[in-house]
């Protein structure tokens, strides 16, 4: 008789039923705002999918950046030596069913569904691992029992530690590095458009104060 061992993954996420009022109140609080306990708020409105790893997992970690603006993604290390990341957007419970799905499993409230403005993947159990998403590439990373994060002065870069029998450290860009400069950038047409930009405005400050000065003397 074989016994055999499958590696899931539960995400659930609690959301308030009712509109978002957008990131106003975050930035600069809430009017007459004053501390509440959790008894006094609504009830959340809980949603939660299961997925499957292609892989057993031996620790996991999440990237964190200084500001907390980039989307976190998941760093696994699995039973095959590789060191892969999961995006937030795939482990999302918000992900539609298919029409083929049971009808319990499609009871989503409509508030939370997907949108054209923020569309989301139908839900997979299996979540896929590319080769693409692998951080540790061809080096192999044996028994890791834990990973660590840490920010950095760009937002866009966390930087991931690994460690167990083997260490592992790399820089890493959930969501690509959108705050710097791609190293083909034009820097010499940039600073050129500053330096015109600069001197048309000192030129037309002279004429415009020179104008001045000729009207008073008027």
């Amino acid at each position: 008789m074989h016994q055999w061992t499958r590696f899931e993954i539960l995400v659930t996420e609690f959301f308030h039923s009712k509109a978002d009022d957008g990131p106003w109140e975050i930035l600069f609080g809430k009017q007459g705002a004053r501390s509440k306990s959790a008894h006094q708020l609504e009830r959340p409105v809980p949603l939660q999918q299961t997925y499957i790893m292609p892989a057993g997992v031996t620790a996991m970690g999440v990237t964190a950046t200084l500001k907390g603006i980039t989307p976190r993604s998941l760093i696994m290390a699995s039973t095959t030596d590789h060191l892969t990341r999961v995006s937030k957007d795939v482990l999302n419970p918000r992900r539609p069913y298919p029409s083929t799905a049971p009808a319990d499993k499609k009871s989503v409230p409509s508030q939370f569904a997907p949108t054209k403005e923020e569309p989301l993947p139908p839900y997979a159990p299996l979540i896929p691992w590319k080769h693409t998403e692998m951080l540790n590439y061809h080096n192999a990373v044996s028994r890791v029992r834990g990973i660590a994060s840490s920010p950095t002065a760009l937002e866009s870069t966390s930087l991931v530690f690994a460690y167990g029998l083997d260490l592992f450290f790399t820089p890493f860009q959930s969501a690509k590095a959108y705050d710097v400069l791609s190293p083909g950038f034009n820097y010499p047409l940039l600073y050129g458009s500053v330096g015109i930009v600069l001197a048309i405005w000192a030129v037309v400050s002279f004429m415009a104060s020179r104008k001045a000065l000729q009207d008073r003397w008027k």
